[in-house]
Parts: C-alpha cells; sequence; structure tokens
C-alpha cells in the first residue's frame, strides 16, 4: 500500500509537474518557465508550493534573482531524467518491436536440426518479423557453446551433454535416434541393432555425438559393422542410404518430425545402449541481449514450449 508520500512521488512522475520542474530548473526563474510553458506563473507556483509542502522538503530555494535547486530538488530532478530517459529506452524498444526498425540475430546451431525443427521454428518467426535479419550458421554442439559465451553469435541450439558452464539453458527439448533406410515397402515400427548394422554404415563424424551414440550401441550389443563411409555432412549420408549405399542414422524431434523423404524410412533404433539427445536453447549467461536477439529467442522459447505440450 503506498504512504502518502508514495502517492504523491507517483503523482509527480505520471503528471505535468515534472515538466514545470524541469523548466524552472533550466530557466531558475518560475516566471520565464511559466512563459515558455504558456502556463501562469501563479498556477505554477502553487503546485510547486503544494509539492514541497507534500514532501516536506524544500524543493527550490527563493532568492531576488529566481530560484535554484536544493539538495533535495536536485535529487528528485535527477530521478525524474532518468526516469525519463529511461522511458524514451522503453518507447524505442517498443518501435523496434512494432517492425519499424531492422534488427540482427546471429544463431549457431548443429547439422541435426535442420531436419525439420529448425524450418518451423524459423519459418513463423521470419514470417511476423520481416524486418529482422537473421544468419544462421552450422556448427558442431560443441563449438556452438564457445561461440555463445565469446558473443560471435546471440544464442545457440546444442546437443552438447550438460553440464554447459558460462551459459543459461533457456529451454531443452527431447530429440529422438532414428535409423535411416532405404524405403523397402515393410510396415515394420522399429528396427534391431543386429539388423541396423548388417549393411555399411554410413557414419557421422567426430563432430556429431550421433557418432558416439553408434559406437556405444554397437559395442554393448557386441555388434561388429562395417563402416562404409564418413562425413560431416548429414545431407550427403542422407542422400547415399536413398541411393542404397548403406544405412545411416538421423536426430528429429518427434513432434515436428514430418519424415525422412522420398525413398528413406526412419525408425526407432531397437535394443540397448541407444541413447536419445536434448537439444538446449542456450545464451550467454553475463551478457545483456540486443532486443532483436531477446525477441528471437522468446519466440523460440515458445516454440519449444508448445511442440513439448508445456503451454
Amino acid at each position: 500500500m503506498l504512504t502518502d508520500r508514495g502517492v504523491f512521488m507517483e503523482r509527480v512522475f505520471f503528471s505535468r509537474f515534472f515538466k514545470y520542474m524541469d523548466e524552472i530548473a533550466r530557466l531558475g526563474s518560475i516566471r520565464q518557465a511559466a512563459d515558455k510553458l504558456h502556463v501562469s506563473a501563479s498556477a505554477i507556483d502553487k503546485q510547486l508550493l503544494k509539492a514541497e509542502e507534500d514532501l516536506g522538503l524544500q524543493l527550490f530555494e527563493r532568492h531576488p534573482r529566481g530560484v535554484r535547486l536544493t539538495s533535495a530538488g536536485e535529487l528528485l530532478m535527477y530521478r525524474m531524467r532518468e526516469w525519463q530517459k529511461d522511458m524514451r529506452a522503453v518507447g524505442a524498444e517498443i518501435e523496434e518491436l512494432k517492425g519499424l526498425r531492422r534488427g540482427e540475430v546471429r544463431i549457431a546451431v548443429p547439422q541435426e536440426t535442420v531436419v525439420s525443427f529448425l524450418p518451423q521454428a524459423l519459418s513463423a518467426f521470419l514470417r511476423d518479423n520481416p524486418k529482422i535479419n537473421i544468419t544462421v550458421q552450422t556448427v558442431d554442439s560443441e563449438q556452438v557453446r564457445q561461440m555463445v559465451i565469446d558473443g560471435e553469435v546471440d544464442f545457440g541450439l546444442t546437443f552438447s551433454p550438460r553440464p554447459l558452464p558460462g551459459v543459461l539453458i533457456l529451454r531443452e527439448l527431447a530429440f529422438k535416434i532414428f535409423a535411416l533406410t532405404p524405403a523397402d515397402g515393410t510396415t515394420r515400427k522399429s528396427i534391431s541393432l543386429e539388423r541396423f548394422f548388417a549393411r555399411p554404415i554410413l557414419m557421422p563424424d567426430g563432430t556429431s555425438h550421433l557418432r558416439d551414440i553408434l559406437d556405444i550401441a554397437a559395442a554393448r550389443a557386441g555388434v561388429d559393422f562395417k563402416l562404409g563411409l564418413t562425413s560431416n555432412n548429414l545431407e550427403l549420408l542422407r542422400q547415399l542410404v536413398r541411393e542404397g549405399s548403406g544405412h545411416s542414422v538421423i536426430l528429429a524431434c518427434p513432434a515436428t518430425f514430418s519424415g525422412p523423404g522420398e525413398g528413406l524410412t526412419a525408425l526407432p533404433l531397437r535394443g540397448a545402449g541407444v541413447s536419445d539427445l536434448d537439444l538446449s536453447l542456450i545464451a550467454a549467461r553475463d551478457r545483456s541481449a540486443g532486443l532483436a536477439a531477446v525477441v528471437a529467442m522468446r519466440h523460440f522459447e515458445g516454440f519449444i514450449d508448445t511442440i513439448s505440450g508445456t503451454t
């Protein structure tokens, strides 16, 4: 509950009195301030006397040549001018939110998010914010965190396991590992590790956590497999699977995954040692983001909340 003095302060900050007091302080004269503001000097003087009475403090010293702020008046004026600057900054940010200004947002993501998650997350944002320019860099998950810490990007997506020192985890989303095989017309719901490893494996390289997961799964299942090809380009691996060169894997969020494409089948891997991964939306812990980046991060947070069913 506001005290009488609190009510007065609220009235000062949200009334014309601030303008009166500011002009008096600038000009050092009630009459000159009244002339500039086209208000009677007596009306301003009455408001000033009422304010001093309500506060129990003298805001101006009167002298023959005009008026001068007291220490209390200087403090109040400083606070009111700071508040005015803050309000101007808020107004500028609101204008940006309305799309009246351009913004730049830099994002780092691993390749695995490009299958279906990232296009769906970005499409609505680009439609609603046509004047914000997005730059997306595709790097390995470990590099994402460092780029966020170093300020090379505004925020990132990573599959790196927790903990993630130096960054804030804003949201997490479960991704599932699917075996990528040529379409053969069958209606299987999953595929065993033995059947998966029966064909040459088109393996993501060490920049992807998928490589570690497949190596661990094969070791736990006691399965030897033939390595057909290793690449850091997941799209190349996908095309080679379509050509019948072997099997591979993809990571996808079940809520956004619409299938691997024509000529391909994506099946859950069945067997011990197959661990799904969590995607983390991360931002720098000790650095403020620009408005456009904040808007983009809030969009990603809302998108993840929606598809994960937390809203």
